[in-house]
């Protein structure tokens, strides 16, 4: 019988007993929500791993997830309260991902929004689930406003400058009594991540930390990532495995590319010229292609 996974990352043997291999990444395993404790892991290795969006312009990982814990405990200055429903607006790009797992960090509902839906839809949909918040990128920041206006959506935050809205920026200012800390932080987790309308109706699947933790465990094992991997994220896949494959990969030391690429054409191209090692769609699997020894 096949081994049971634990939630550590270890294995049961058939007969219920621990095996003896090691624990996924040494017993370390993501707490509360898919990048809780990653800042800490990254900064106690030797992977540099790098976030890089469609302008090739790459983030490093330790920077990635400073910016997710910073932006996570401003929302909390903010009033953002757990189990709070926060609307993403975004293509796939980092700015998605940072989005996603900032509002999962605080123990939210991060709704990520179908951008081939139109505006009736994705206005039902944030008026059902009472939505208040919006993160978008900047170039999409105009329809975010448009939603505002026709739901009961009260704050836009925009990555990058956009008129009539809230620099993400600001949420990763220090604390104002200077300490750096929120010390809300560590109360929130469990976030919840939410595939938002498809087509005409209301549609949303919900994945709660469980879930995820679970499928983080089971792909990190099943894909061997390691550091010297690269992971593309393309816009064809399913969005909770983006974002479980995505954490899974800064996990290991391994540096992630995102495209709005939903072609598999395109985004096999984006992979070959990236050398990537594995690709997210249809689902996470290993590709052709690997990076020379060294």
């Amino acid at each position: 019988a096949r081994p049971q996974p634990r939630l550590d990352g270890g294995a049961m043997r058939a007969d219920g007993s621990d095996d003896d291999r090691p624990p996924f990444l040494g017993g370390a395993a993501p707490v509360g929500s898919l990048t809780g404790g990653l800042l800490a892991r990254l900064r106690r290795t030797e992977a540099r791993p790098t976030v890089v969006g469609a302008g090739g312009t790459a983030v490093g990982g330790v920077e990635f997830a400073a910016t997710i814990e910073r932006a996570a405990a401003g929302l909390g200055r903010r009033g953002m309260c757990p189990d709070d429903i926060i609307g993403i607006l975004a293509p796939v790009c980092p700015e998605r991902l940072t989005a996603v797992y900032t509002v999962m960090a605080m123990g939210g509902l991060a709704l990520p929004l179908d951008l081939d839906s139109d505006l009736e839809t994705i206005t039902e949909v944030l008026t059902t689930v009472d939505a208040r918040m919006i993160l978008v990128t900047a170039p999409l920041a105009g329809i975010a406003r448009e939603l505002a206006d026709r739901s009961r959506v009260r704050q836009v935050i925009a990555f990058g400058d956009a008129a009539e809205t809230t620099p993400f920026s600001e949420l990763l200012q220090p604390s104002p009594d200077g300490s750096g800390y929120d010390p809300a932080r560590g109360l929130f987790d469990n976030g919840i991540l939410s595939c938002s309308a498809r087509g005409s109706g209301i549609e949303t699947t919900l994945h709660g930390h469980r879930e995820l933790l679970s499928r983080f465990h089971t792909i990190s094992r099943d894909l061997s990532l390691a550091c010297r991997d690269t992971v593309v994220l393309d816009a064809g896949a399913d969005e909770s495995d983006r974002a479980v494959l995505g954490a899974a990969a800064l996990w290991a030391g391994a540096s992630v590319v995102t495209t709005v690429a939903a072609d598999d054409r395109e985004a096999a191209a984006v992979a070959d010229a990236h050398g990537a090692t594995v690709r997210c769609s249809p689902a996470p699997h290993r590709s052709a292609v690997r990076h020379a020894a060294g």
